[in-house]
């Protein structure tokens, strides 16, 4: 399964010379992994509230390849590639059109908000249908 949704470059994702500022990616990869859930219907805050859930990330690897600029349009992929027990892995993209700017493999571990331990991914989450 994979999500995609578009987004324009406002000024605050920017440095002074109007390119977005690097760290800011991980705010987008963030929102499309969101969208991702949403999409199957899940809520964070409901995994939250009801099975004392959330997401911590374990590990990010980008490649820059180049930049987005403001107020131009990017769209965002994200695919579920990788699925264990407690840990998910995206491999996540940011496009202009065609062309790839950012690429990201970020893991994902799901822990319990009360120890802060891995827990197991509930069943129904990022399903392949």
């Amino acid at each position: 399964m994979t999500n995609r949704f578009k987004q324009r470059i406002i000024y605050a994702d920017t440095d002074a010379e109007g390119v977005v500022y690097y760290a800011n990616y991980l705010k987008f990869f963030e929102r499309g992994r969101m969208e991702l859930l949403w999409e199957q219907g899940i809520s964070i805050k409901e995994l939250k509230e009801s099975k004392n859930t959330a997401f911590a990330i374990k590990k990010v690897e980008c490649d820059y390849r180049a930049p987005a600029r403001l107020d131009e349009e990017i769209t965002v992929e994200t695919e579920v590639v990788e699925r264990g027990g407690a840990t998910v892995v995206f491999k996540q993209q940011v496009l202009r059109g065609k062309d790839v700017l950012v690429s990201a493999r970020i893991t994902a571990c799901a822990i319990n908000l009360k120890s802060f331990r891995p827990r197991k991914i509930p069943p129904d989450m990022f399903r392949s249908d």
